[in-house]
């Protein structure tokens, strides 16, 4: 375990962030949280409140003079939120700061150097996970325990490299603690494969549920931007880092949060 610092981690009240903030927290460090809640939700921190080693700000990464005041309060950033990038590297840099900048896509955060360390998140799946932002795992699941068709865009053969979010904050974590990690690129994914059409298919069959698929035309643009195979192997070799959970155990995690959400008790936990 590395000493304990004060960090910055912007969107620190949404999905991930939240899951990150807490674990950073429990491993004795410092954590300011930065976000607007456009996305995010105090909810989210609601176990976090209570350490005196959290401080929450609210504000977007886009205040340039903000981010900067509080990057120089900090001794490193993670910046997780969806805007931003731009002010949280000149605040980093400014101030001589660690950078982890996290993305949802190959695209974001490439042009950075120096010591900024650019994650690709693909497919990460969890609790505080919102069904109604597009994730594929909570959203089918959701619509497996109601019973509803599975709607999958186009013809199901997209693949997804699904990634439970404590593996993502453990792999997180590791880079933090890795000086090596600065100036590169890495992938946080998970080393299964698996096509969406065949996801649903086990999410009906885990979930006992009597839900149809249901196929529906797909953009272009979309099936393009899902077209780059991510790659953990720099992320392993690195920090040794290994997903300890698998598919099975995502899907029936995510089976259990959407009854949960909706008290509803799937056929699947009936049969227990």
């Amino acid at each position: 375990m590395t000493a304990p610092l004060t960090y910055l981690v912007t969107g620190g009240a949404g999905f991930v962030g939240s899951h990150l903030t807490e674990a950073l927290l429990a491993e004795g460090h410092t954590v300011v949280v930065l976000d607007d809640l456009s996305t995010g939700d105090r909810a989210n921190l609601a176990a976090a409140w209570p350490n005196p080693r959290l401080r929450f700000v609210r504000g977007s990464a886009l205040d340039a003079r903000l981010v900067a005041e509080l990057a120089g309060r900090c001794d490193a950033v993670v910046h997780l939120a969806t805007e931003g990038d731009r002010a949280v590297a000149e605040a980093a840099r400014q101030h001589g700061r660690r950078l982890l900048l996290a993305s949802a896509s190959e695209e974001r955060g490439e042009s950075h150097d120096g010591d900024v360390t650019v994650v690709h998140l693909y497919d990460t799946v969890g609790p505080r996970q919102s069904p109604a932002r597009g994730a594929v795992v909570p959203r089918l699941a959701e619509r497996a325990v109601a019973g509803l068709p599975l709607t999958i865009h186009g013809d199901g053969t997209r693949r997804l490299r699904c990634t439970h979010v404590a593996d993502t904050v453990d792999a997180l974590l590791r880079l933090l603690a890795e000086p090596a990690a600065a100036g590169r690129a890495f992938d946080i994914c998970g080393t299964q494969e698996t096509a969406v059409a065949d996801l649903a298919g086990v999410i009906v069959e885990r979930s006992g549920s009597p839900s149809p698929l249901r196929f529906v035309p797909c953009e272009a643009a979309y099936e393009e931007a899902e077209s780059h195979r991510p790659d953990a192997g720099p992320l392993r070799e690195l920090t040794g880092w290994e997903p300890a959970l698998g598919l099975l155990d995502i899907v029936d995690a995510a089976l259990v949060d959407a009854g949960g959400a909706f008290g509803v008790v799937t056929t699947a936990e009936a049969r227990v």
